[in-house]
């Protein structure tokens, strides 16, 4: 080699090694992922952890898709996978690669499945991901699935829904999760800091997602319960006060404008509370996959209980 070859090759190697994988450069420096971005504080997290970078022209290009082969070593170095030799051999692979020895040990730990074709250069879709990310970080099991395009009898059904009841993804929005779309740089980012800091549930605590429409509606049937129980209460001392000066001899209309907005302010009180609760029940129906229709029961019980209490309350004044 010349001389000046030598000297090309000296000034090239540091622009080769801050490779899309090596650099360790700031996602704050990369002009184009902003602090507006929904990737950012992923692309931040996963630069600082070493397990992606940026290009040598400093950008990141979050809207890129992400090959297998890259993926693998993604994968690779999150799960701090020390790489070491293997005799594995692919037909469309080579052992020279920078990917080999991630996909290789990736294969042997059943992440990716085993074959002798890999498809490196393939973009990975979503549904490969939430494969290859539910074998890699060991998420539970779900039984609910929160997206309407993804069907039960779909390949990566059972991993797309441990996927979301491991909130490592919520979506593209509108209740999808595109299972065939293309997994970008930035969605990889995100994915890879999410399932990063997932935490398996201590044993004996309930998963997200597995439990049924009646463990959920149990979990606040005693919310409901005591809420009632405090109107009850609340108007019960009302009714008491009310009837003490009816008997005292005051004018009924009188004690009547004097009570009724009190009462009103209890029901509106109770009203409120009973609003919020429903909503967060609904809202817990609704994540683990069951309609909110589910909790129905409640409110029709809540309004059957508020005409009772009215005609109680009559009933102790008169």
């Amino acid at each position: 080699m010349t001389f000046k070859k030598k000297a090309a090759a000296a000034a090239l190697t540091p622009v080769l090694a801050a490779s899309i994988f090596v650099s360790s450069v700031s996602a704050a420096q990369f002009p184009d992922v902003k602090t507006s971005h929904r990737a950012y504080e992923a692309v931040e997290a996963m630069v600082e952890a070493g397990v992606i970078s940026g290009f040598p022209d400093g950008t990141f290009k979050q809207y890129q898709s992400v090959t297998r082969a890259e993926s693998a070593i993604l994968i690779g170095r999150a799960l701090g996978i020390k790489v070491s030799t293997s005799t594995k051999t692919f037909t469309d692979l080579p052992s020279t690669s920078r990917a080999y020895p991630y996909v290789a040990e990736l294969m042997k730990r059943g992440i990716f499945s085993d074959s002798s074709r890999f498809y490196p250069g393939r973009p990975l879709s979503r549904s490969e991901m939430a494969i290859i990310l539910t074998r890699a970080f060991d998420l539970p099991a779900s039984s609910a699935m929160p997206f309407t395009d993804v069907s039960p009898t779909h390949g990566a059904a059972s991993y797309i829904r441990a996927l979301a009841a491991a909130g490592i993804t919520t979506g593209v929005g509108d209740g999808k999760y595109d299972p065939a779309g293309v997994v970008t740089r930035g969605q990889m980012a995100i994915f890879l800091n999410n399932a990063r800091k997932f935490e398996a549930p201590v044993p004996g605590t309930p998963v997200p997602g597995t439990q049924t429409a009646a463990e959920i509606k149990a979990e606040y049937a005693d919310d409901f319960t005591a809420l009632q129980a405090q109107a009850e209460a609340d108007l019960d001392v009302l009714a008491g006060q009310a009837k003490a000066e009816l008997d005292a001899g005051a004018d009924l209309m009188t004690v009547y404008n004097k009570y009724f907005p009190l009462a009103s302010k209890v029901e509106a009180e109770t009203d409120a509370d009973f609003n919020a609760l429903y909503t967060q029940l609904t809202a817990a129906l609704t994540k683990a996959g069951f309609s909110a229709s589910e909790a129905q029961s409640f409110k029709t019980a809540y309004e059957a209980a508020k005409k009772q209490m009215k005609e109680d309350l009559m009933n102790e004044i008169l």
